[in-house]
């Protein structure tokens, strides 16, 4: 019973540091759902993202999950050459004083595989919904297009 208390406690105490109108960082929620646990496999060949198993012949290089959901990936290498992952970050639109940009935490990136490898990491994703990019680092995977988009090993993972 006493560990239940101090727990209620300190969520109060953590609450009500932050008045009831103090949401201008609020990053609001587009379809009321939130967290979860998925499971997500992706290759990458020397031409592409895929999600799913190696043999499942998917050619989606797009992830779709909610905001704050707990995410094991795994990423097999079935290319011939080394590939990595790396996600960036989005503009979060909210006012001065909040934070500007949303990021994957740093190991969800992976870095490079040699050819026939795989790596497996745990994370959870932002709050920020939206779309976020992910390439490969490795020079000559992926290029900046003049658009601000990128060319090449590319996908999306998107929050919603």
């Amino acid at each position: 019973m006493l560990p239940v208390l101090l727990g209620l406690l300190l969520v109060s105490a953590c609450s009500s540091s932050k008045s009831d109108n103090d949401d201008s960082c609020d990053t609001g929620d587009q379809d009321g759902v939130v967290g979860g646990n998925n499971t997500v496999l992706l290759s990458v060949s020397d031409t592409a993202f895929a999600v799913g198993g190696v043999d499942s012949g998917s050619t989606e290089p797009n992830i779709a999950v909610q905001n704050l959901s707990n995410v094991t990936l795994t990423l097999t290498n079935v290319g011939t050459k080394p590939h990595s992952l790396s996600i960036g970050c989005v503009p979060t639109g909210l006012p001065a004083g909040c934070p500007s940009m949303s990021c994957f935490p740093a190991n969800a990136n992976i870095p490079a595989l040699a050819p026939g490898a795989s790596s497996t990491t745990m994370f959870a994703t932002p709050a920020v919904e939206g779309a976020y990019t992910f390439t490969s680092d490795v020079p000559g995977d992926s290029n900046a297009g003049a658009d601000g988009g990128a060319t090449g090993l590319v996908g999306e993972f998107v929050l919603m």
